[in-house]
């Protein structure tokens, strides 16, 4: 995309403040490659750390290792306001998950928002209607209104990276046409608008903008792309929200951090956490953890059941999936953030369609209502699968790091043998992976809106302990 920017710099913690001119960085997502490489992804937030409706690109960091060596490039930027501007009409994307299938295609999903969006103002509905049996989405002139039926035009069928747009009630073509990007054109001249916060820098418009002529539906924008070489360069987005989300839902997001694969009936599957609001309320207490998934190398997309809760959870959001496997248990597990002071967890053995009531996992006390991290390791301690979870540790606020350590039991249950301290004071949102050399890195927010970086070593009797205090070797 032309709209990239790189830079490359020594070793250090992978992203630092000023970043890309963004001194609040957020949601960390964190995956090792297949080839050794790891790959970093995270909010770049400008002025403020708080989420959309606000100024907020998504850029990642590529290590040849995990230790030395990053590579950064601003995947998903929106410039219609200027860096460093606190902005809450400004499109923007936000909470990043990563994967990577066995062909070596990197997947990196997250959300996106036209100018003035966010969770709350999310309209119910996916943005698309159907045009002769087509998936299209639609745009409007002037202020975006509440209901659909007010949206007189869609984008037709791209040929060669640029699409037609049509009248919705005439099917007639217009003068207007958008690239792989979104971008605007009118008679085949790219249209542009002026970049709030500069007083002499006019940008191309796109869809998501204020500024533009034709705007899309103000609701939540599932946005993919994938890397095949490594994280250096990616494709055009795909919005794979029309494919996934209800009608009835204003609200459905990923849950950052990692993606996972799996086979499933002699395919590749890949698996992203999502969650809902329903659509009905906008209290967190209706949010609903479910999984999208992939048959086909990210063609098409599909999702599976919305997650059952009781009264011992309350309600599911941001989570994570690793794969069990005990020998005799096999199962994908999905851990979940709640309205409790314990991680809760379900397990599917259909692949993520159906899944168990969701209960909380008593041995995992400690931050409700928090992201939580958790992996499946190639290690193993006495016969048994090592897993992961990193999670605030305080019972009262957002503090107090840890990272725990799981054996998997033969009927799929885990014991937590040890825990390590990351920190004292705030910790938010965390990644872990297993680097290639059987060490483990984690990314996590030790203050509202900064990250930091660690590597750490697991012993054969599972106690963790950090590498050194510049983590490197």
């Amino acid at each position: 995309m032309d709209s990239a920017k790189i830079e490359k710099r020594n070793y250090g913690q992978p992203f630092t403040d000023g970043q890309f001119g963004s001194d609040r960085n957020r949601i960390p997502a964190l995956y090792t490659l297949n080839d050794g490489s790891v790959i970093f992804g995270e909010d770049m937030r400008y002025g403020h750390g708080s989420d959309s409706p606000n100024n907020i690109d998504i850029a990642v960091a590529v290590s040849k290792d995990g230790y030395t060596d990053w590579e950064y490039t601003m995947v998903n930027y929106f410039d219609d306001y200027a860096e460093k501007l606190t902005a809450v009409d400004s499109a923007s994307f936000i909470d990043s998950t990563i994967v990577q299938t066995r062909n070596g295609r990197i997947f990196l999903l997250v959300d996106a928002y036209p100018y003035g969006c966010g969770y709350l103002q999310s309209k119910t509905g996916t943005g698309y209607c159907n045009i002769d049996g087509k998936s299209r989405m639609l745009l409007t002139k002037g202020n975006c209104g509440d209901r659909l039926s007010s949206f007189g035009y869609y984008i037709g069928e791209s040929v060669n990276g640029f699409a037609t747009v049509y009248d919705r009630k005439t099917k007639e073509a217009t003068e207007y046409s958008t690239d792989e990007e979104y971008r605007l054109y009118k008679n085949g001249e790219p249209l542009y608008v002026k970049q709030e916060g500069s007083e002499d820098v006019t940008v191309r418009q796109t869809v998501f903008y204020k500024g533009a002529e034709l705007k899309c539906y103000k609701t939540t924008y599932l946005w993919l792309r994938y890397s095949d070489d490594n994280g250096k360069t990616w494709s055009a987005p795909k919005i794979i929200s029309d494919m996934v989300k209800s009608e009835r839902e204003s609200f459905l997001g990923v849950g950052p951090g990692r993606g996972t694969v799996i086979n499933h009936n002699g395919k590749e599957r890949i698996l992203f956490c999502v969650y809902d609001n329903n659509g009905l309320f906008k209290d967190p207490i209706f949010e609903r953890a479910s999984v999208i998934y992939s048959d086909d190398n990210g063609e098409s997309w599909h999702r599976g059941g919305r997650m059952k809760v009781g009264m011992n959870v309350r309600k599911t959001s941001e989570s994570q999936l690793v794969r069990i496997d005990s020998g005799d248990y096999k199962a994908l597990r999905i851990y979940a953030r709640n309205l409790t002071n314990y991680i809760a967890y379900s397990d599917s053995t259909d692949g993520g369609i159906t899944w168990t009531r969701f209960r909380p996992d008593k041995s995992l006390h400690g931050t409700k209502n928090c992201m939580v991290s958790l992996i499946d390791t190639s290690t193993v301690i006495d016969g048994k699968q090592v897993i992961l979870c990193s999670q605030g540790g305080n019972t009262k606020k957002r503090a107090d790091g840890i990272v725990r350590v799981g054996l998997v039991e033969k009927d799929g249950k885990v014991s937590w043998i040890s825990k390590y301290q990351l920190n004292k004071g705030f910790f938010g949102y965390s990644c872990l992976t297993q680097l290639q050399d059987g060490n483990f890195a984690v990314a996590y927010e030790d203050e509202p809106a900064h990250i930091s970086y660690k590597i750490l070593t697991l012993s054969a009797d599972g106690i963790i302990s950090e590498i050194n205090g510049n983590n490197c070797e």
